[in-house]
């Protein structure tokens, strides 16, 4: 007897459809994935099916075999909804090869955000647009509008810096205007009515860097961030203020604005904030939402943080905040490890470069990527050149997990694992943009984005010393049902991904 699964979702213009209802069995299948260890958190389906998918559309989870245009034999392979990053920064095309590398469907800069949103992947010459190999998409950038308001020439989001440095243009960093004015009451209003108009233009949330702005928003200005997402409905995703090590004043900040306003807050980068005290901060997350606090949490699977070197961060006292020195801190160019002098001399002479902080430890890492209420994703910082070298962040993180913590610890379950990078980051996001109810899950009617690996052979390969090496044993991604991975190989031509709005 056939079992078919026949959980409907709600059909949204800004999902994968791009052919006849897709909900139409008459109609031939455009491909069939046969045998594969299919794994849908929603409803908890672990086990062999065939998958069809027509119309950029999954339409039939069966265990009896399918038929179609072609049939993708996938046995022995785990067949698991695509992966959901909440948290890119890759920005270039060349980022977006590694993120789909790593299995990546959807790609999302939600904690920096972009400002005007549509803008965002449009800048030469490293557009995303008609040359995306996965869905891509921005919250509206609080730091960005606040530049708009502050500034004669203000910042776009940080694919409009990417693409000036590519064209050897100076970009502007996190230590401009929009990072170190106070606003008065005038620039306040604009502000507001600037977030309203920009989440109104289909920003995904508001990205919030409160850390790197610590000393001149003030508790109004916060305060009003949080009100214009609650009248909206949509999240705020935001990068806590940090305190000296450990200490979750700044997660407690948020947590009580949440509370006072009604606004749904996501926690960025958990337990790189923390760091000794990660438990405790999950913790926190946890008594919140049981409270009614509408609140999430995410990580990544590495013992380090990387930003630029003016971020303000590091001009307040940053060897207590982060307990670490000088020779912790890496100059992701060269690889070096700092001195005070050469500290002092990046600072003045390269203020745009990265650096690599080398402050937390595997055990804390490890609480944070096991749990499973604490969402995976990857907060990679742009890949601008082979030549110049990046955090391996965005390039191995999802693979990490499951060599790690699944395959290797056995710490975390499969399940679960899966769950962390499809179904939960997609319930961030689907009250407020339909598009999501539609991805991470593997069920008739959801968007075909889906990654197909093997869990005895998936595998991170980048390191801090040689980041530009990509994961390996993901045989196929396919993105609003095209192939844009096969076989572990790029596909030639294959751009399915899409502008994903609010």
């Amino acid at each position: 007897m056939r079992v078919l699964l026949t959980i409907v979702l709600a059909l949204s213009l800004t999902g994968c459809v791009v052919g006849p209802d897709p909900q139409d069995r008459v109609q031939q299948l455009d491909l069939v994935l046969s045998g594969g260890r299919v794994i849908d958190p929603e409803s908890g389906t672990d086990g062999v099916f065939n998958v069809g998918i027509r119309g950029g559309r999954i339409v039939e989870v069966s265990s009896e075999p399918l038929s179609g245009l072609e049939v993708v034999d996938v046995s022995g392979r785990v067949v698991a909804p695509g992966f959901i990053n909440l948290h890119s920064h890759a920005w270039t095309p060349l980022g977006n090869r590694f993120e789909l590398q790593d299995g990546v469907t959807t790609a999302l800069e939600l904690e920096a955000g972009a400002y005007p949103v549509a803008s965002y992947g449009t800048h030469e010459p490293i557009a995303l647009e008609n040359r995306a190999h996965t869905n891509f998409g921005a919250s509206l950038g609080h730091a960005f509008v606040r530049s708009s308001v502050i500034e004669a020439q203000p910042m776009q989001g940080g694919d409009h810096s990417a693409a000036l440095m590519m064209q050897g243009k100076p970009a502007t960093g996190l230590d401009g205007p929009a990072f170190t004015r106070t606003l008065d009451t005038k620039q306040r209003t604009q502000l507001r009515q600037r977030l309203q108009s920009g989440l109104r233009d289909g920003g995904l949330g508001i990205g919030v860097l409160l850390d790197y702005m610590n000393e001149v928003v003030d508790d109004a200005e916060l305060r009003m961030i949080f009100d214009v997402a609650a009248s909206a409905g949509a999240p705020v995703f935001i990068h806590i203020r940090r305190g000296i090590a450990g200490d979750p004043a700044g997660l407690n900040e948020v947590i009580d604005l949440a509370r006072q306003t009604g606004a749904r807050v996501h926690i960025c980068h958990l337990q790189s904030l923390g760091m000794m005290n990660t438990a405790r901060f999950m913790a926190l997350v946890r008594d919140a939402r049981a409270s009614g606090v509408d609140i999430t949490m995410e990580s990544f699977p590495y013992n380090a943080g990387s930003t630029s070197i003016s971020a303000a961060v590091f001009s307040r006292d940053w060897q207590r905040i982060f307990a670490i020195g000088f020779e912790d801190v890496e100059w992701v160019e060269t690889g070096e490890r700092l001195t005070e002098e050469s500290w002092n001399r990046y600072r003045r002479e390269q203020p745009g470069g990265s650096v690599v902080h080398h402050y937390n430890r595997e055990a804390w890492t490890r609480e944070a990527s096991i749990a499973p209420d604490v969402i995976v994703a990857a907060d990679g910082t742009p890949v601008i050149s082979l030549d110049v070298k990046n955090a391996p962040f965005g390039i191995g993180t999802f693979s990490r997990i499951y060599a790690r913590y699944v395959r290797k610890e056995g710490s975390l379950s499969l399940m679960d694992a899966v769950s962390k990078m499809t179904l939960l980051p997609a319930r961030v996001l689907e009250d407020y943009s339909p598009a999501f109810k539609q991805k991470g899950r593997i069920q008739p009617g959801a968007d075909a984005d889906i990654t197909v690996f093997g869990l005895a052979r998936i595998q991170d390969n980048a390191t801090f010393q040689e980041p530009f090496r990509p994961s390996t044993g993901i045989d196929h991604v396919i993105v609003c049902g095209e192939f844009a991975l096969r076989d572990g190989a790029m596909v030639a031509g294959s751009f399915p991904g899409r502008r994903i709005l609010k």
